[in-house]
């Protein structure tokens, strides 16, 4: 595997972006889809959106702090994680996704790998993760990160039974 690293969003990736959502499109993923969609588009505006985010400005209801960084490979956006500044219900605090293009690579374990580091910049000593109980990559990743079942809970806004976990360092 390449030299991987995070990287905050910027022009310099716009094209690789682009392809990254469309990846989604095409296998009809309108949930991770519709997170990139604008990026399209409007890129300059996605980008300060996910600014605006990580900076805490206009926040929508229910919204946190988000930083959000992209994990590159060979110049390639292989991986979006966000991290989230607080612990929110179902959510936890970081949430990540690999390019349907790059699954099943090990790309998963490096990019929660890397955001547990960076947690650590944001002042996050003991990182919340969840997934969904048929999730059994995303379970593998979390446990191979050292991640310590804590429960299941249920997500009344998705209607389904999510893991919780924890990563103390």
């Amino acid at each position: 595997m390449s030299e991987l690293f995070l990287t905050e969003p910027s022009l310099k990736f716009q094209e690789s972006m682009k392809t990254y959502a469309l990846a989604y499109k095409k296998i009809n993923d309108q949930h991770y889809f519709n997170k990139y969609i604008k990026a399209l588009d409007h890129f300059q505006e996605y980008l300060n959106d996910l600014y605006n985010l990580s900076e805490g400005i206009n926040l929508l209801k229910g919204d946190v702090t988000t930083s959000t960084y992209w994990m590159i490979s060979k110049k390639e956006v292989v991986g979006v994680v966000r991290i989230r500044h607080q612990d929110v219900d179902c959510a936890g605090h970081i949430g990540y996704d690999i390019s349907p293009t790059y699954r099943n690579k090990g790309y998963g374990y490096q990019i929660l790998k890397l955001a547990l580091k960076k947690s650590i910049e944001v002042g996050i000593d003991e990182v919340i993760l969840t997934c969904n109980i048929n999730n059994t990559v995303s379970k593998k990743i979390i446990e191979k990160n050292n991640g310590k079942l804590l429960g299941t809970i249920f997500d009344e806004e998705e209607n389904d039974y999510l893991y919780k976990y924890c990563i103390s360092r």
